[in-house]
């Protein structure tokens, strides 16, 4: 008896086996079935919410993909079935590869040195999630990075004000702290900018959005469109800073559609009027590889550039040890063509769910 025990876990192990390749083959399948999906059609909530995951989706199906291809030394009652299943899963693997490689490229403009005569500004865009803006963290950052410009998403500024005030300390910071001299805040209170260059003019346009059933107390339906001209020289920097909703459900989404097409709306009257260089940054809540974000770029003539040349997570869930498996690229930047771009990083943690996103661009030399 105990001389066949042996024998059967022996037999078992083969099974097991090729059971474990059959789900990485297959699983494989699922993953790069639903990457592909938010590039064949990217009209539709579900699907285009999968652009948030697709390098999850690429490491997930190429570890099935290895789990598949050891299975090809193993004997299958039904080979044939395993090495299609197999084949297809590595067909879509390419294929989603290929689409996400493309799409990353498609607007993407390479990291340039500065010339002899431009002017070269910092900047940092940050979703503060409604942290105290006087927090010694991101003070700290601040102080260290030393941007020249600060946009702000999330703020709740009536909040901070009462913060400062109950601390008896000078409300907004202003000139202190890492924080430049000029500020503008947007009529809903929740985007900002700091600039250390005068600012010449703001406009605030609230984009009206619905509250879905169950909505929390705290999400705000109507998210706003910050535009501020800064006096940089010559000439002078048209910034726009943008937050639209977060796209959790279908709701929400068409939301944040309705933002985007405010978006466009905004940038193409600036370029009607020939204001000038244009920077478009802030919590977009959209991955580079969603369509609609591409399209933005694309009908605007606006470029973008990565940290490292790839997408990085600057929006993390649970805690930023575990950022790379769960988190997305959300905080994005866009300039149009007469503006270089030098640098693209991403900061550390500062105690909200969003990495800085930090940038230094170039503006034509003056005339």
């Amino acid at each position: 008896m105990s001389s066949s025990k042996p024998r059967i876990r022996w037999r078992i192990l083969p099974s097991l086996a090729s059971f474990i390749c059959w789900c990485g083959s297959l699983g494989a399948l699922v993953f790069c079935a639903l990457g592909i999906s938010a590039f064949v059609a990217p009209d539709f909530w579900f699907t285009d919410n999968m652009s948030f995951f697709l390098r999850q989706f690429l490491a997930a199906a190429l570890a099935g993909c290895v789990a598949g291809a050891l299975g090809l030394m193993l004997p299958h009652r039904l080979v044939w079935l395993y090495r299609s299943a197999f084949g297809l899963a590595l067909a879509a693997l390419v294929i989603l590869t290929i689409a996400t490689v493309t799409r990353t490229l498609e607007n993407t403009t390479a990291v340039q040195e500065p010339g002899p005569d431009g002017n070269i500004l910092k900047i940092a865009s940050i979703n503060v999630e409604r942290m105290f803006l006087g927090d010694k963290r991101l003070t700290s950052f601040l102080e260290r990075e030393n941007p020249d410009i600060i946009v702000f998403q999330e703020v709740m500024w009536w909040l901070q004000e009462r913060r400062w005030e109950r601390l008896e300390l000078p409300v907004g910071s202003k000139g202190e702290n890492g924080f430049p001299e000029y500020l503008a805040v947007g009529s809903a209170e929740s985007l900002i900018v700091y600039s250390r260059f005068p600012i010449l003019k703001t406009s605030s346009k609230i984009v009206r959005g619905d509250l879905h059933e169950g909505a929390s107390v705290i999400h705000e339906a109507d998210r706003e469109i910050l535009e501020a001209t800064l006096d940089t020289g010559n000439p002078n920097l048209n910034l726009i800073s943008v937050h639209p909703d977060s796209p959790r459900n279908d709701i929400r989404w068409q939301n944040k559609r309705r933002y985007f097409a405010e978006i466009d709306e905004t940038i193409r009257d600036l370029q009607n009027e020939g204001a000038g260089p244009v920077l478009v940054i802030g919590d977009w809540n959209s991955a580079p590889w969603s369509a609609r974000f591409q399209k933005t770029l694309s009908e605007n003539g606006l470029r973008t550039a990565y940290p490292g040349g790839w997408p990085q997570t600057t929006r993390f869930f649970f805690d930023y040890r575990l950022y790379w498996i769960l988190g997305s690229p959300v905080d994005q930047f866009a300039v149009s063509d007469d503006i270089k771009v030098l640098n693209v990083s991403t900061g550390p943690d500062i105690g909200t769910d969003h990495l800085p996103l930090i940038i230094e661009i170039e503006l034509p030399a003056k005339n």
